[in-house]
């Protein structure tokens, strides 16, 4: 199969498969977590997208997982604060275009002056308050009594001290060049896309709530809410991805993104970044 029909293959095969928060970790020898390395059982919307891309890589199950773990952390040796994960702009596409996995495909998008359409998101990702701000609920521990996890806590905090606040900028595709004043599809935008991309869902400069508690504050501002594959078809352009909450579904993507061109929210919905899978 080529690289289109591998990636739909596999992307069928997990249709249905339970969306859930966080299902990876760092096995069993894992100082904060020991959630396994890898599952096939449920996702979160990362999770899932390393493992298409690192099954859609692997010629069997030894190269998988040499593949998912080179996607999943910056370096070796793995570990909970090497995560690619937390942030996807600042580290999870710098690190699969390394491994040579994705490339940033959204400058190529052009309108009738062949020029590009894209705009930029910016914000800054304060990584000591983000680790500062973890709750207990976000280390999973097995059979460690709740002294010893707050230990481990205290300790995960700390270690977030020596990384320092950084600016993140990404280019995105608005909504309203993807759909036009009618909030119809721009067929000559659409026709530019790859045959194969992950999408990311750019909500610039938003602050979420740790999902563990949904309460508790994050502890810095993104630029992606979310992220998803897309492939090509004679009938439109299907985004598959492990929907919130739920689980792994597809439909059109105009389909997903049309209702956020009524997104009233604080830091709401502003478009998409696009990148191939090469």
């Amino acid at each position: 199969m080529d690289l289109q029909a591998r990636l739909t293959t596999i992307a069928e095969f997990f249709l249905d498969k339970p969306y859930q928060f966080e299902p990876l970790g760092e096995g069993i020898q894992g100082i904060y977590s020991n959630l396994p390395l890898y599952r096939a059982d449920q996702f979160d919307c990362v999770t899932y997208i390393d493992t298409l891309l690192a099954l859609a890589h692997a010629a069997d199950f030894n190269q998988f997982k040499k593949n998912i773990l080179q996607i999943r952390y910056v370096s070796h040796p793995i570990d909970y604060t090497k995560r690619t994960d937390w942030f996807t702009d600042l580290e999870w596409n710098p690190r699969l275009q390394q491994l040579g996995y994705i490339q940033d495909a959204t400058l190529t998008i052009l309108d009738e002056n062949k020029k590009p359409v894209a705009m930029q998101a910016s914000t800054l990702i304060n990584k000591p308050e983000f680790y500062a701000q973890k709750i207990l609920a976000n280390l999973d521990l097995q059979n460690l009594s709740v002294e010893t996890a707050k230990e481990r806590l205290a300790q995960l905090q700390a270690e977030g001290k020596k990384f320092t606040t950084q600016p993140s900028v990404l280019s995105y595709i608005p909504l309203t060049t993807l759909f036009d004043s009618q909030g119809q599809p721009n067929a000559a935008i659409w026709m530019q896309f790859p045959l194969v991309s992950v999408i990311e869902v750019v909500r610039p400069h938003w602050r979420p709530v740790n999902p563990k508690d949904k309460q508790t504050d994050y502890g810095t501002h993104l630029n992606v809410t979310h992220l998803g594959l897309a492939i090509r078809t004679s009938t439109g352009i299907l985004f598959y991805h492990a929907s919130t909450g739920k689980s792994v579904i597809k439909l059109l993507l105009t389909d997903y993104l049309h209702p956020f061109l009524e997104d009233v929210r604080p830091a709401p919905i502003r478009g998409i970044h696009i990148e191939k899978i090469i």
